[in-house]
C-alpha cells in the first residue's frame, strides 16, 4: 500500500543548487557526529524527503482531515466541544494523530517485508526447508522450542545489511526528525525524548550498524494505530462505543506485548549480541552505548505509559462499579 509510493520518493534526485548542497554537507554535517559517516550522508537527501513528507501530511491533517474529522464527528449541540476542538493546541494533536497513524501502517508494511524476506533469521523457531527464504516454506510444525530465543548468527544481525531494512532505517530517520522538531512545538517533553533518541539510535542504525534490528524494535509501532484510535475515540467522545471499548482492549495487550514483553526481549538479546562481537575491531562501542542506553529509556518510558494505562483503567472500572453500587443502594 505505501511501499510503491515511498520507493518514488526515495528515489528522486539529491538536491544540487550548484555544488553547494554537497559543500555544506560536507563541510558543516560529514563526521560532525560519529554516526554521520559517508554512508549516513548517501542518505541524508532522503531522511529529509521522508522528514517533509511527513510535515506536508501533517498540513493536510490540519487544513483538510481535520475539519472533516470534526465536521463528521462532532454533534453541532455540543458547544463545549467544539470550542476544545477549535483550539491551536488541539488542531494540533489531531493532525500529530493522524501522522502517527498512517507513518504506523506505513513502517509496519516495510517491516512485515523485512521479516517476510528474511524468514530464517526472524523465525528461528521454525524450520526453514528450501532456500529461498519464503514465509511459505515454514511448517508450524516444525516448531523447535530450543531455538525459540536461537542467538546463532550475531555476526549477521549486527553487521548484515538487508535493502529493506535500509529503507525503514530511512524511513524511521525521516519520521523522527519530524517528530521530535514537531513535538518541540507542541507536544510534552516525554515525547521529545522519545523522539530525539529514536532519532538517535536510527540514525547509528542507518550508518551500517545493526541494519537487521530494524524491524525488530519498529514492531512497537503495532499498538500506534489503537493508540491514535482510542486517542480520537476520547476526544470525540466516543469512547462508551462498544467499538471503542474494544479498541480499548486490543490496545492495552497489543501495547503490553509488542512493547513491554517484545521490547525487553530483544533489548536483552541485543545485549548479548554486543557482548559476543565486543572484541570485534570494527565493533563500535560508543554507538552500542548509545543503543543499549536509548532502547532501555525508551523500554522504560513504555513501561511508564502503560502503568499510566493500567491506573487510568483501573479508575475507570471502579468508578463503574462505585456507580453501579450507588444505585443499588
Amino acid at each position: 500500500m505505501f511501499i510503491s509510493l515511498v520507493d518514488k520518493i526515495l528515489a528522486l534526485p539529491k538536491p544540487d543548487f550548484n555544488g553547494k548542497y554537497d559543500e555544506f554537507v560536507n563541510k558543516h554535517i560529514l563526521n560532525k557526529v560519529s554516526f554521520l559517516n559517508t554512508t549516513y550522508i548517501d542518505h541524508l537527501h532522503q531522511v529529509i524527503y521522508i522528514a517533509l513528507g511527513y510535515h506536508l501530511l501533517f498540513l493536510i491533517s490540519y487544513y483538510l482531515i481535520k475539519p472533516l474529522l470534526s465536521r463528521l464527528l462532532i454533534n453541532k449541540n455540543n458547544i463545549d466541544l467544539i470550542r476544545k476542538d477549535n483550539k491551536n493546541r488541539t488542531k494540533n494533536q489531531i493532525a500529530m494523530h493522524i501522522v502517527s497513524f498512517l507513518q504506523a501502517l506505513c513502517i509496519l508494511e516495510f517491516c512485515f517485508l523485512a521479516i517476510y524476506e528474511d524468514a530464517d533469521y526472524y523465525f528461528t523457531f521454525f524450520k526453514v526447508v528450501n532456500e529461498d527464504k519464503h514465509l511459505e516454506s515454514l511448517s508450524l510444525f516444525n516448531f523447535d522450542m530450543n531455538k525459540l530465543f536461537d542467538l546463532s548468527k550475531v555476526e549477521e544481525r549486527l553487521f548484515g545489511f538487508t535493502e529493506t531494512n535500509n529503507k525503514i532505517t530511512i524511513l524511521a530517520c525521516g519520521y523522527f526528525l519530524w517528530d521530535m522538531m514537531i513535538s518541540a512545538y507542541c507536544s510534552t517533553p516525554a515525547f521529545m525524548v522519545h523522539g530525539v533518541v529514536s532519532f538517535t539510535v536510527y540514525s547509528i542504525g542507518l550508518s551500517g550498524f545493526i541494519n537487521y534490528y530494524a524491524c525488530v524494535f519498529l514492531i512497537f509501532e503495532l499498538s500506534n494505530p489503537f493508540l491514535n484510535i482510542r486517542w480520537f475515540a476520547n476526544h470525540y467522545g466516543k469512547s462508551n462505543n462498544i467499538l471503542a471499548k474494544i479498541n480499548e482492549v486490543v490496545f492495552m495487550l497489543v501495547f503490553f506485548l509488542c512493547r513491554i514483553i517484545w521490547g525487553f526481549t530483544q533489548i536483552i538479546i541485543l545485549l548479548i549480541d554486543f557482548s559476543k562481537m565486543n572484541t570485534r575491531k570494527d565493533f563500535q562501542l560508543g554507538h552500542a552505548l548509545i543503543i543499549s542506553i536509548g532502547n532501555i529509556v525508551l523500554d522504560i518510558l513504555n513501561t511508564y505509559w502503560f502503568l499510566i494505562m493500567i491506573k487510568i483503567a483501573k479508575k475507570k472500572i471502579l468508578g463503574v462499579k462505585a456507580s453501579s453500587k450507588t444505585k443499588t443502594d
